[in-house]
């Protein structure tokens, strides 16, 4: 069997899992609802806790797409997911519910750590993580935002030792002195942090929970704007290997063969259609004969025609091109 025919297998197998546990989670919700009897209730219950997975176990474990030691976290799922059906469990939710978060966590940690070691062999952080997100989870939308959201923790917190990723036999040229990408991101990072401070003092006079809900999207903002400049610095653009790529940061990625390269030329425009780093002021413009595409944060994908680039040495960049 192919390659292709193992992916359309795997991909058939996940499909008819999620769509059976879909299936049986509302089929139990209305019988429940429907037929407000005890039997009925504790069997929309095992269906939910037992039936789903033996599923998992017989579509995906036995065929290798994942590890039997994957069925802890999706029974303790079940089991929590069952106690919402079945009257008089509801004495077992807390503890369900920390249990399975608990295995959920281990899980994904232990899966992305092996599939990053896995990937070393290739620098780019991102890309290893994206790597690494997509062995831990089957869909490739699910995949994209868990690798961005562990992206995200590793610029902004674990990327403090790490050098720009510049592989060998590639030309790298910095994007983030020039622009003050980095520094700007930064500061308003700090800046939201400040004025995190002033917003809840002001909000709990009204309501204490508001106050601690937008103080936490505030931090989580500021995380995120770390991770943005921290990445301005580790992702450099890259020339060589008949390829240019761009990295705008963690934003996106965008890889283009020379050959579709049209006229690269030294610009002062302040908009080129797609400025990276952004909010900057290009010094050289890369234009080519024929749309390309950007694939950015959460999978989502840009069609460009020219580029505006910051780059640090746009000498050195424009007769790497050429």
């Amino acid at each position: 069997m192919s390659y292709t025919d193992l992916q359309m297998t795997a991909a058939l197998r996940w499909k008819l899992f999620f769509g059976a546990a879909l299936g049986i989670n509302l089929t139990a919700f209305l019988m429940v609802h429907a037929v407000a009897r005890p039997p009925v209730a504790y069997g929309a219950a095992f269906d939910i806790a037992i039936t789903v997975p033996l599923l998992y176990f017989w579509l995906v474990v036995r065929a290798g797409l994942q590890p039997a030691i994957t069925m802890v976290p999706l029974f303790l799922l079940a089991l929590l997911r069952a106690t919402y059906v079945a009257p008089g469990l509801m004495w077992a939710r807390p503890a369900l519910a920390a249990s399975a978060e608990l295995a959920v966590i281990a899980f994904l940690v232990v899966r992305v750590r092996r599939g990053m070691r896995v990937a070393a062999s290739d620098g780019d952080v991102l890309e290893r993580v994206k790597l690494a997100a997509s062995e831990v989870v089957p869909l490739r939308p699910a995949a994209e935002m868990l690798a961005t959201e562990i992206a995200v923790f590793y610029f902004a917190f674990g990327s403090w030792r790490s050098r720009p990723h510049a592989p060998a036999g590639l030309r790298a040229f910095s994007i983030h002195e020039r622009s003050l990408a980095a520094m700007l991101f930064a500061a308003v990072a700090g800046l939201s942090l400040m004025e995190a401070a002033l917003v809840h003092l002001l909000v709990r006079q009204w309501s204490h929970t508001a106050a601690w809900v937008l103080t936490a999207l505030s931090v989580y903002g500021a995380v995120w704007l770390v991770a943005i400049s921290r990445s301005f610095a580790l992702r450099p653009i890259l020339v060589g290997d008949g390829e240019l790529v761009v990295r705008n940061g963690m934003l996106h990625t965008l890889r283009v063969p020379l050959a579709k390269i049209a006229a690269v030329r030294r610009s002062n425009y302040q908009d080129a259609g797609w400025n990276v780093p952004p909010a900057s002021d290009p010094n050289v413009l890369v234009e080519f004969s024929e749309p390309v595409v950007a694939r950015g944060m959460y999978g989502l994908k840009r069609r460009v025609t020219r580029i505006g680039l910051s780059v640090d040495d746009p000498e050195g960049f424009e007769k790497a091109l050429v």
